[in-house]
């Protein structure tokens, strides 16, 4: 689970920077505030709670818990480094370093680990600014 735990967090630092209006639009960068509202592990959906946050510094912080069916709820607390070029995010933790795409779609950006195994998903969507 705690290898499960830090491969989301490092999916967290992907999204993006608040615009001008109330609504805080992400753009496409990863800074400012987001709540966790997903993760899959290979396919397998946990309920989630949380937060994570990207810095302009180039740190990140995830906290929150990970709930897979039929297993106990796991806390979350992950922190590291990102770096955004385009579509692609790399997260570096204690553990290593993933390279994630990013989609955006109004308030919310999806994170799909690259490559064949696994496939990790992660669902943010746009917090507090």
């Amino acid at each position: 689970m705690l290898r499960r735990c830090a491969v989301i967090l490092v999916g967290l630092a992907l999204l993006g920077g608040c615009g001008e209006d109330d609504a805080c639009m992400p753009g496409q960068t990863l800074e400012g505030n987001w709540d966790l509202i997903g993760y899959a592990d290979h396919g397998v959906w946990a309920a989630t709670t949380g937060t994570a946050t990207f810095g302009v510094d180039g740190e990140f912080t995830v906290a929150g818990t990970l709930t897979f069916p039929d297993e106990p709820v796991d806390t979350l607390f992950v922190s590291g480094t990102w770096s955004m070029s385009g579509d692609r995010v790399v997260l570096t933790t204690g553990d290593g370093s993933g390279e994630w795409a990013v989609t955006f779609s109004g308030k919310e950006a999806t994170l799909r680990l690259v490559g064949p195994d696994p496939t990790n998903v992660i669902r943010l969507r746009r917090g507090p600014c």
